[in-house]
């Protein structure tokens, strides 16, 4: 349980960062930030703001020494990160970078999720308030 934890934690943190690069980059590249009209060109968009993310995700990853693996406690690659310690970073640095491709969305829409959720229970607490108000005058009045 510990592992995984520190897994979610310094992952997060990568994203985290990752994210941040990426935003920095559409800001200043059109062709990575620039929302367009046509639907399927925003789609393509969309998806190379992925890949991009991914990418700055992995070599993050990789400059950091971030070991996935390990983090999560498997020795799946033990053997080769002994004997071939570069193609174990490329390894790494894939698997990073398609946590990022597969995770960046669905963490994307469960945050959409929640703050739609959200949302719609205060909306709803606001207007059972809004309705117990004119009840409450109604009793005061009465009395």
């Amino acid at each position: 349980m510990e592992d995984l934890s520190r897994f979610f934690t310094i992952i997060g943190a990568v994203f985290a960062a990752a994210k941040g690069i990426t935003d920095l980059f559409k800001a200043h590249w059109p062709w990575l930030g620039d929302p367009l009209d046509n639907p399927q060109e925003e789609k393509k968009r969309e998806l190379r703001v992925v890949l991009f993310n991914a990418l700055i995700s992995a070599l993050l990853a990789g400059f950091a020494s971030i070991d996935v693996f390990a983090l999560l406690g498997l020795n799946t690659f033990a053997g080769l990160k002994a004997t071939i310690p570069a193609l174990y970073l490329l390894i790494n640095m894939l698997t990073v970078g398609l946590m990022a491709t597969f995770g960046s969305p669905f963490l994307h829409e469960l945050l959409s999720i929640l703050i739609e959720f959200k949302e719609n229970l205060r909306l709803r607490n606001q207007a059972a308030t809004l309705q117990l108000l004119p009840a409450r005058k109604t009793e005061n009045t009465l009395k």
